[in-house]
C-alpha cells in the first residue's frame, strides 16, 4: 500500500502539469516526474512504470489537441508507429531485468548525442523540406527513419525519460518535417507504444496507482497548455528543445556524481 497526503497529492499534481508540458514542447520531462515519485518512496522500477501513466494521459490530451493545427494521416502515424512500437515492446522487457544504473547511464548519453545532433542542425539552419502528406510518408518510410524510430521505442520502453527529445529529433532533422508537424506526430507515436509499454508494466504489477493519478491529472492540464504554446512559436522552439536536452543531461551528470561521491 503506499498511502498519500494532501502535500504530496499536490506535489504530484504541480510535478505532473510540469512534467506534461515540457514533454509536449520538447521532452525529458519525465525526469521531473521520476525523481518525484522516487522522493515519494516508490522503488525505481515503480517509479519507471507508474511514470507511463500520466504519458499516456498527456500524449492522449496533445494528440486530440494537435489535431485542429497540424493534421496527420492514419497512413503516416501507422508507418511512425510500428517500429516504435516494436522498439517499445524490447524496451519495456529489458528494463524489467536490467540495472537501474545503467539505464541512468543509458539516459545520459542518449540525451547529449541528441543535444549534439540538434546543436549542429541549428547552427547549420537547415529548414524543413516541402509539406505534403504523399512527401512526409516518404521520407518515414526512408531507412533511416525507421531505424530511428525503432530506436526510440525501444529507448521509451525501456526508459521513457527523454523520449520525446528522440522522436523530435526522427522527425524534423532527420526526416525532415516541421517542428509543430513534429510535435504532432510525436505525441501520437508516443501515445501508441506507451500504452504497449504500460499494459506490459501493469501485468508486472509496476504502477502505483496513487500516485499515478494525480500526476495523470496534473499532466492533462500541461499538455493542453503546451500544445497552445507549440503553436504560436512553431519552429523558434528548435532551439529550446536543444537547451532543454543539454540541461537534462546536466541534472542527470550532477545526479550520478553526487551518487558517486
Amino acid at each position: 500500500m503506499h498511502p498519500i497526503s494532501p502535500a504530496a497529492l499536490a506535489l504530484l499534481a504541480l510535478v505532473g502539469l510540469a512534467s506534461g508540458f515540457v514533454n509536449t514542447v520538447a521532452g525529458a520531462g519525465s525526469l521531473l516526474s521520476l525523481r518525484a515519485l522516487m522522493l515519494l518512496g516508490a522503488l525505481p522500477g515503480e517509479a519507471n512504470g507508474t511514470n507511463r501513466i500520466p504519458v499516456v494521459a498527456q500524449s492522449a490530451t496533445a494528440a486530440w489537441a494537435f489535431r485542429k493545427h497540424a493534421r496527420v494521416s492514419s497512413a503516416l502515424v501507422l508507418t511512425s508507429l510500428a517500429p516504435a512500437a516494436a522498439g517499445a515492446v524490447v524496451g519495456s522487457l529489458l528494463s524489467l531485468v536490467v540495472p537501474d544504473r545503467f539505464m541512468n547511464g543509458l539516459l545520459i548519453v542518449v540525451l547529449f548525442a541528441v543535444a549534439v545532433l540538434g546543436l549542429r542542425k541549428s547552427k547549420r539552419g537547415n529548414k524543413p523540406a516541402e509539406e505534403s502528406e504523399a512527401l512526409d510518408l516518404a521520407r518515414m518510410k526512408q531507412p533511416t527513419s525507421l531505424i530511428w524510430l525503432f530506436f526510440s521505442g525501444l529507448y521509451g520502453g525501456f526508459l521513457q525519460a527523454g523520449v520525446g527529445l528522440l522522436l523530435l529529433h526522427a522527425f524534423s532533422q532527420v526526416a525532415g518535417l516541421s517542428l509543430v508537424r513534429s510535435n504532432a506526430l510525436k505525441v501520437t507515436v508516443v501515445l501508441g507504444f506507451s500504452l504497449v509499454a504500460a499494459g506490459i508494466f501493469i501485468a508486472n504489477g509496476q504502477i502505483i496507482w496513487a500516485y499515478a493519478l494525480p500526476l495523470s491529472l496534473g499532466s492533462v492540464v500541461g499538455a493542453a497548455l503546451a500544445v497552445r504554446f507549440a503553436i504560436s512559436f512553431g519552429d523558434k522552439l528548435k532551439i529550446a528543445v536543444v537547451i532543454v536536452d543539454f540541461l537534462a543531461c546536466v541534472v542527470l551528470l550532477a545526479r550520478e556524481l553526487t551518487t558517486l561521491f
